[in-house]
């Protein structure tokens, strides 16, 4: 099971979705999220920091080694390794995922009922458009994919 937690960035125009993977760590280990507008309002630790796409995650990186030492994970833990293993990252391959996804199922919902299939098939043809958008403008997440 996987919590999902909304945050608002550091000056509150901006809001993601994080995946927090089987719970193992609270979202409190995100301290700070700065979004491309506000990025340079914060003193933000470099060290205990992840960029993605002009948006940065400051992490508490004792805390999260606190917790994940806890549960029998002996890794050295970096903003990297808390991204990229999906400990707690974005919720989707960016930011804006959830939002972007919710839109996408509601504009397609005439659909259903008249063509499953189309349906179906718009919604893939149109997400993995969505994701090749992502991966071409350099989002970490959709790298892997």
């Amino acid at each position: 099971m996987c919590m999902n937690v909304r945050r608002s960035c550091r000056c509150g125009r901006n809001s993601a979705y994080f995946l927090c993977r089987d719970n193992l760590l609270p979202p409190e280990v995100l301290v700070n999220l700065y979004c491309p507008e506000c990025r340079d309002l914060g003193d933000w630790d470099q060290a205990a920091a992840l960029e993605d796409c002009g948006w940065i995650l400051e992490y508490d990186l004792a805390m999260a080694q606190t917790f994940l030492d806890k549960r029998g994970i002996s890794h050295r833990v970096t903003p990297e390794f808390i991204f990229d293993r999906g400990y707690l990252t974005w919720q989707g391959f960016s930011p804006g995922d959830h939002d972007a996804n919710t839109r996408l199922h509601q504009r397609l919902a005439p659909l259903i009922e008249k063509n499953l299939n189309l349906y179906l098939q718009n919604l893939k043809s149109e997400w993995l458009a969505h994701v090749a958008a992502l991966k071409a403008a350099g989002w970490r997440k959709a790298q892997a994919a």
